[in-house]
This record gives structure tokens, C-alpha cells and sequence, in this order.
């Protein structure tokens, strides 16, 4: 069993559900294969993945860090790598990040502010993965 199995193993159906429209894409080959068995292993198909991704995710309550995008409490640290400059020499800082390992929602790289909430309400991030994406048949035939 390999680690992809092994993640979707401890998702209950919410998680994922919200893994499935959210991340599918970002997969290739084996990996779409094993993720699309795991949910007909699971009975479902693409009306429940829709149905269930409308579903809250049931955390514990206690748990402060929740994701903005699907509510999941499963993050992961990112590091990327900055190069600053002085006056004579370059050099890298490692920046680290949580990412959420359902949806892939980072927050530290969605910057936040006034203009940028006015922009998502009027719906200029319509393509974006802000907006939740429809999930349709062909993939489970």
C-alpha cells in the first residue's frame, strides 16, 4: 500500500469527497485510478461526491486551525525558498507554510485584504480554485 492509499484511507466520505473535486486534477495516471477506486469502494459516484462536497467537514471544536476553503483540520508544512539580497552577497531563507492536504488551500499565500474580498464577492475568481468545482459523470464510467 503506498502513501496515497494510505491518506485516503483515513478520510471519512466528506473529506474525501472535497479531496476528489478539489484535487483530482492535480493527480496523473495510477494516482487518478487508485482515488477513483477508493470512491466506488466507498459507493459513490459523481451526484454523491457533488452532494457530499455541500457538507460541512465534522472537526473537533477544540481545533483552531481550520481551513477557510473546506473547513478540514489536515494540513501539511510547505517550505519554499526566497533569495534576498544585500549589498554584496545573495542568499536563501526557507519560508514554511501549512497547506491543507484536502483542498490544497494555503493561506499564507492567498494574500487577504479589502479589495481582494470586494473582487471574490463581485466574482472575479470565478475560475479560480476559491470557487468549488462540479465534478461530472465520465470520470466514474
Amino acid at each position: 500500500m503506498n502513501e496515497l492509499d494510505s491518506f485516503l484511507k483515513t478520510l471519512n466520505d466528506v473529506e474525501l469527497a472535497k479531496f476528489v473535486v478539489f484535487r483530482f486534477q492535480d493527480f496523473v495516471g495510477t494516482s487518478k485510478e487508485t482515488i477513483i477506486a477508493e470512491a466506488k469502494t466507498r459507493n459513490l459516484d459523481h451526484i454523491d461526491i457533488n452532494w457530499l462536497c455541500k457538507q460541512n467537514i465534522e472537526t473537533n471544536d477544540e481545533i483552531k486551525n481550520k481551513c477557510e476553503q473546506c473547513g478540514s483540520a489536515k494540513f501539511y508544512t510547505e517550505t519554499d525558498y526566497e533569495m534576498r539580497q544585500t549589498n554584496y552577497i545573495s542568499y536563501e531563507v526557507a519560508i514554511e507554510s501549512e497547506r491543507c492536504r484536502i483542498c490544497g488551500f494555503n493561506p499564507d499565500k492567498n494574500s487577504k485584504g479589502l479589495l481582494k474580498t470586494i473582487k471574490k464577492k463581485l466574482g472575479f475568481y470565478r475560475k479560480t480554485r476559491l470557487k468549488r468545482p462540479e465534478i461530472d459523470g465520465n470520470m466514474f464510467t
